[in-house]
């Protein structure tokens, strides 16, 4: 018995809550994001970078998209360093957006680099 509590134990510390797969609709992970990004948690922060990643590059595009526009400054600037990683035009039009007409200097400065 105390062999079984000792497994149960480890491995409750050990469980990875990371996604493995991402969603299907841009929309549940540009939500998803925004909780793991308003946790305040490092590690919740950190999964939320490594979500965005692990998406199909037009689903990738359409969460940076709808993060873009998201009233808080420091996932604006996440969106940001991430639509900087993509070749698409549809990505730099809004950064170029951005640039020019984001409420916060930092990501104005970040959009324009």
């Amino acid at each position: 018995m105390r062999r079984l509590l000792l497994a149960v134990a480890a491995f409750a510390g050990c469980a990875d809550t990371s996604v493995d797969k991402p969603y299907r609709k841009p929309e549940l992970a540009a939500e998803e994001v925004r909780r793991k990004l308003a946790s305040g948690d490092f590690r919740q922060r950190l999964e939320a970078s490594k979500q965005i990643d692990k998406l199909a590059p037009e689903e990738k595009l359409q969460v940076l998209l709808i993060l873009s526009k998201d009233p808080q400054a420091s996932t604006r600037i996440l969106a940001v360093k991430k639509l900087r990683e993509l070749s698409d035009p549809r990505a730099k039009e809004r950064l170029a957006e951005m640039a020019k007409s984001d409420s916060d200097p930092d990501v104005r400065e970040l959009a324009g680099r």
